[in-house]
């Protein structure tokens, strides 16, 4: 049987895909900080944070993670969501998304020019139901077994296998289930079971919508019944009354739609000849109704493009009631302009806002920003670690939050020069915060740049709309974080301010003199790419290996030597990972004496030696710490 190190190493290099593994390169910290995931995980001891988060941006960034494989093999995708599930959830988006993507993916890949759906729905008030469905793929049988034996997985599968064990692992430690079933009837289908929380501060604004328009009357034309049926349940939402017309009957009986307050259409539907009728029927004074266009994922930017000067708002499939929530509430309740400048504003080159670095940057070159202060908001723990390893410049500060709400309280309390930001997050997105701080003109001139996985011009059109001056793509790299420094942190009499007050600390010693017999902190930091990195992982290991002791106590006492022998090899490992030497040698030694002693009689003794060189470790990452805020305050 392998270890548990080995397990863990395994699982890590299948799980996730090539963008997970182009993350992780980004990181010197990824191996170390990875394994620890994966012990968590193994251990169900995450730390789950729920937050209130936007459903539809989650739905939007995993829309960017999957399109490449939803594209390689012609599937539509849907998002099927009920009106109860409302506008933002409360649940750790974080690993839902990490649940939800590699599933989608085996699902995606299981066949071609099928339909996935991801159908959302609540079960009473217990449970957010997450069905993610290919009622076209049946998988194999053999498949099917290795899912409730993994131990018997056959080679062939052992990725497929790892990515759902995973997958469960996390539902579980979320209070959830993850289950699948396949057959002929029903095809394919992971079912993800979450723990319902109320969102007691109801941010849906379905009620002041429904106010507004219901009986209102709205057409939709299209081809298909099923485009009809979903435009009636999403719209009908709202209290509007959808009625239905076929795409050859308006083309044929050219009808007078000034009866309707809302016509809504697909861009993929449509022709020029139409495109010229429609504007046609706008310019009669008579006609005063909106026109709501829906695009498809991967449609041609031309047709995108043609029916923008028909448009008063668009949107893009999947489209879920979150989206239509959106663009509606903008409209009719704020009367915004900017759901119209989605469409019919200038042309907007997308990638005239991306900010791509070619050069890789020294550390003369970083040091050029000494004494900036730069805030982070990002909730992702592996790209908040890429973006401290990126920033661990000397007098370069760094603010790191999880939230828009946190990104405001920092610029209210520090003086902060450039602002580098993810979209979706739990509590308040980006583009919520960018708003928010486009408002206060104090701020009118703060540069912020966009972090995200979202690729598709109107994702990005949409950040340019909000106020962000640029936007960087996930996986983060330190040369797109310092072209965008380059182009838009300008260096300013505060930030060498700042730096002069950094060379007091020069007087301070320069290393750190501890007692490496029982941690090496030099070997440490080297490992990790920085002290304020090795004290993060020195800080996470102390925390997922704080119940070891009375662990290692029940196994002797117990006289579980098969486990005991598993779980010394990952403290092995563990400790390795931050180069405890005291640690590693008391582990190494236990290892040689299950090995070596028929009688095991003595291993009682380590009971209390584990105590001792415990509390010594402690000792020794607190003495640390202390080191690094006395320089910090000199």
């Amino acid at each position: 049987m392998k270890t548990l190190y080995g397990r863990i190493a395994d699982k890590f290099k299948h799980f996730g895909g090539k963008k997970r593994d182009e993350e992780t390169s980004q990181s010197q910290t990824a191996s170390g900080s990875d394994i620890l995931e994966q012990y968590r995980i193994d251990t169900k001891k995450i730390k789950i944070e729920n937050q209130p988060f936007r459903l539809s941006g989650l739905l939007h960034i995993l829309t960017n993670k999957i399109s490449d494989p939803l594209q390689a093999h012609k599937h539509h995708l849907y998002y099927d969501v009920d009106k109860e599930v409302g506008r933002y959830i409360i649940g750790d988006n974080d690993y839902i998304e990490q649940i939800l993507r590699p599933l989608l993916i085996e699902l995606i890949e299981q066949n071609n020019n099928a339909e996935v759906i991801l159908h959302i729905s609540k079960y009473k008030e217990q449970f957010i139901v997450f069905d993610m469905g290919n009622d076209t793929a049946v998988l194999p049988k053999a498949l099917l077994k290795a899912y409730e034996s993994p131990e018997t997985t056959p080679e062939t599968y052992k990725t497929s296998v790892e990515t759902f064990i995973k997958a469960q692992k996390i539902a579980e430690a979320m209070g959830g289930s993850l289950s699948v079933k396949s057959g002929k009837r029903t095809g394919t289908h992971f079912i993800f079971k979450l723990p319902y929380i109320v969102d007691r501060d109801n941010r849906s604004n379905q009620a002041k919508l429904k106010n507004f328009l219901n009986g209102k009357r709205a057409l939709f034309i299209g081809r298909t019944k099923y485009d009809t049926q979903r435009a009636q349940y999403i719209f009908g939402v709202f209290g509007l009354k959808i009625e239905n017309m076929k795409l050859e009957d308006f083309e044929n009986k050219k009808p007078q739609l000034d009866k309707y307050f809302m016509v809504i259409l697909r861009s993929e539907d449509l022709s020029p000849k139409h495109i010229t009728l429609l504007k046609m029927l706008k310019q009669n004074k008579k006609n005063d109704f909106k026109l709501i266009v829906i695009h498809e994922l991967f449609e041609e930017t031309g047709k995108i493009e043609m029916t923008k000067q028909i448009a008063d708002a668009e949107l893009f499939n999947p489209t879920i009631i979150g989206d239509v929530e959106e663009i509606l509430y903008q409209m009719f309740i704020l009367k915004s302009k900017a759901v119209k400048g989605i469409s019919n504003m200038q042309v907007f080159d997308p990638a005239s806002f991306m900010v791509v670095g070619h050069k890789e940057p020294t550390k003369k070159d970083m040091e050029y920003f000494k004494g900036a202060h730069i805030a982070v908001a990002e909730d992702s723990k592996v790209d908040q670690r890429v973006m401290r390893n990126i920033l661990d410049v000397e007098g370069v500060k760094l603010f790191l939050v999880g939230n828009g709400e946190e990104l405001l309280k920092v610029l209210r309390t520090e003086e902060i020069d450039i602002v580098f930001t993810d979209i979706n997050m739990p509590v308040m997105d980006g583009i919520t915060a960018t708003k928010e701080i486009r408002s206060e003109s104090r701020w009118k001139d703060l540069p912020i740049i966009s972090i995200s996985s979202m690729a598709f011009g109107h994702e990005i059109k949409a950040m340019q709309l909000a106020g962000m001056n640029a936007s960087i793509s996930k996986p983060i790299s330190a040369q797109d974080v310092y072209r965008a420094l380059e182009r838009f942190l300008k260096i300013t009499p505060a930030m060498q301010a700042r730096y002069a007050k950094k060379i007091r600390q020069q007087n301070m010693p320069s290393r750190y003199k501890g007692d490496s017999t029982v941690l090496d902190v030099e070997k440490g930091i080297a490992a990790a790419g920085g002290k304020l990195q090795y004290v993060e992982l020195l800080n996470e290991t102390m925390e997922v290996l704080e119940d070891s002791q009375e662990e290692l106590r029940k196994l002797i006492i117990g006289g579980e030597y098969v486990a005991l022998k598993n779980f010394t090899r990952s403290m092995v490992s563990l400790y390795t990972n931050i180069h405890a030497t005291e640690m590693i040698a008391m582990f190494n030694e236990i290892m040689m004496y299950l090995s070596s002693h028929s009688t095991k009689s003595y291993l009682s003794e380590y009971i209390l030696l584990y105590a001792k060189n415990r509390k010594r470790l402690e000792e020794e990452i607190n003495s640390f710490k202390a080191y690094l805020t006395d320089i910090a305050l000199a």
